[in-house]
């Protein structure tokens, strides 16, 4: 179990350091965007970033979700060729319709979703970066299902770099305003193809398979609905919030998710490792045991990143770089719901966990269900509560979204591969978190930085105390902290 645990760590790491500096453009560009842009201007880009979120999930029509499955249990190089070659030419193909009908429709679609014809230039430079990102995916889906985390790292890094760049170009020099944003995300995402097309031509064959094709679309589109379904529970929020309370408010909402967001690229790092990992290891004996394990870790990782960005996320937005503050003054206000957001997140890792028996058992038609009800509880929750509690009405919906949906995968989850998860130790880690949480919030303005952050390892060491480790961990701790202090 040491060994597995070992080799899901060491690519969680990989994928997780180039997952975060891939995401890190958007927490490193927020100071220029929020010390740039009105908080209405802002909303109106986020929710351009909202409708990308969504159509990325329609372009591929779920053949994605398929082909990472069906590449991994190929057996010879032949095999995996025709499923890479077949899963190409179908998205290139899905693509090319797509963004044809947004470059034609571009107008009635500027006035629908962001309510003025005069943002028509946003959804046309829409219709580029979705077919370029459309492309990028099976060639980043086959590093990951060869475990080539550092190639997959080095790109991942070459597109922030240039996106970055071209951000700082053509908003602070050139002033292009908010079309600067979309315009530096096409090129980006425009040089990432072409950095990936090694990749593509050595496994692209001219045509493609009927079958492997039917099975692809099989498998891969009740993912549609599905996939579907969590994105719009990550951003219908802001279109919903739009209509009740405006733009201002919606840009406001969009600052303060971004920082929440933290704990996604930390559940990222897991997911881009765990489905490789769970694939290889499901039919190896102990598999149960070592699945329940990782469970357990996950969330003791993620209440670790919780606690300690909760406790400092004010702080955080206030640090002046080169002058400025990481936040503009008139976002700080946006901070109130970075804990609940990271709350939320925190269910979708359970979530990501229970998702084995859907896999192994080829039952991918269960997702809709799962998935619709997760954002059914969503949508109706925003409606509900935002009126009353404003956008951290948006922010408790989130939770209850994917609460509901981490919940019924798991009940799915245990009828098709039952696990012995570990509840009780679950159980103990959360509600530990959870009263270090609430010792500190009546002092969260008052005491100094630095004893909000050693307030954060009294959780570990509750755990320790109240027997929260097992004896193997207990060992393997004070080893490693020995040979740390050695170092």
């Amino acid at each position: 179990m040491l060994d597995s645990l070992k080799r899901l760590t060491k690519h969680s790491a990989v994928y997780g350091i180039s997952h975060i500096v891939t995401r890190s453009v958007g927490f490193l560009l927020l100071p220029l965007y929020t010390n740039t842009f009105e908080r209405a201007e802002y909303g109106v880009a986020a929710l351009v970033f909202t409708f990308l979120a969504i159509a990325t999930i329609i372009y591929t029509m779920g053949v994605d979700s398929a082909f990472l499955r069906y590449y991994i249990l190929d057996e010879g190089q032949e095999k995996r060729r025709v499923t890479f070659s077949t899963a190409f030419w179908t998205v290139l193909g899905l693509a090319t319709g797509f963004s044809v009908f947004l470059l034609t429709g571009s107008r009635p679609i500027a006035a629908w979703l962001l309510d003025s014809v005069s943002y028509r230039p946003l959804i046309m430079l829409s219709a580029g970066i979705l077919f370029f990102d459309a492309l990028n995916v099976l060639p980043f889906l086959v590093l990951r299902a060869e475990e080539r985390s550092i190639h997959f790292a080095i790109l991942k890094f070459a597109n922030v770099v240039i996106n970055l760049a071209l951000n700082i170009v053509l908003i602070v020099w050139l002033k292009h305003g908010i079309q600067g944003i979309f315009q530096a995300n096409l090129v980006a995402s425009a040089a990432t193809f072409v950095l990936l097309l090694p990749v593509s031509l050595q496994r692209l064959n001219p045509g493609l398979s009927g079958r492997v094709l039917k099975d692809l679309l099989r498998f891969g589109i009740p993912y549609l609905p599905s996939t579907l379904a969590v994105v719009l529970m990550d951003v219908i929020d802001r279109f919903i919030l739009k209509q009740l309370a405006g733009f201002d408010v919606a840009g406001l909402y969009s600052a303060g998710y971004k920082l929440g967001t933290f704990m996604a690229l930390f559940i990222a790092a897991f997911r881009f490792a765990w489905h490789p990992f769970f694939l290889s290891e499901v039919k190896k004996e102990g598999a149960k045991e070592l699945f329940a394990r990782v469970l357990t870790y996950l969330l003791l990782a993620c209440f670790g990143v919780f606690l300690l960005l909760s406790f400092t996320i004010d702080d955080i937005v206030r640090l002046r770089v080169f002058g400025i503050t990481i936040f503009g003054p008139k976002y700080w206000d946006s901070t109130v719901i970075v804990p609940t957001i990271m709350l939320a997140y925190i269910f979708f890792a359970a979530y990501l966990n229970f998702v084995i028996g859907i896999y192994t058992e080829k039952k991918s038609e269960y997702l809709p269900l799962v998935t619709g009800i997760g954002a059914a509880v969503n949508i109706a929750s925003n409606y509900l509560l935002i009126p009353k509690f404003g956008m951290m009405g948006s922010a408790y919906a989130t939770v209850l979204g994917y609460a509901s949906m981490a919940t019924a995968l798991y009940v799915v989850g245990q009828k098709l591969y039952p696990v012995r998860y570990e509840w009780r130790r679950v159980v103990h880690l959360s509600a530990a978190a959870g009263l270090v949480f609430w010792l500190e919030r009546p002092f969260h303005h008052v005491w100094p930085f630095w004893a909000r952050v050693a307030l954060v390892l009294l959780w570990p060491l509750i755990l320790w105390v109240t027997g929260f480790f097992v004896q193997e961990e207990k060992a393997a701790l004070k080893a490693g902290l020995r040979k740390l202090l050695r170092r």
